[in-house]
């Protein structure tokens, strides 16, 4: 493996200083019914509205079909370009 360069290192620090290890969200995504992919945030400083837009914007972005998103039980779709809460998780 090779060593991590000064400019790796920080960013490392950075996005691990992010983390605050009890306060976290979980992200699901979904193609119709089918769980395409499950992570989770680093904290919970932004709204489930916030993390589910960001969620389908970078699947979009990254080329990921994704029908809908779940942020700890809620679902949220985009609808005419518009994020919208559609219902929760049973």
């Amino acid at each position: 493996m090779a060593k991590l360069t000064t400019e790796e290192k920080a960013a490392n620090d950075w996005w691990m200083s992010r983390f605050d290890g009890k306060h976290y969200k979980t992200i699901t995504l979904y193609q119709h019914r089918t769980v395409v992919q499950t992570y989770t945030t680093a904290n919970a400083d932004y709204s489930d509205f916030e993390d589910a837009r960001d969620a389908l914007m970078v699947a979009r972005r990254f080329g990921i079909a994704v029908t809908s998103v779940s942020v700890d039980g809620i679902r949220f779709k985009q609808i005419k370009g518009i994020t919208r809460r559609i219902a929760n998780n049973s």
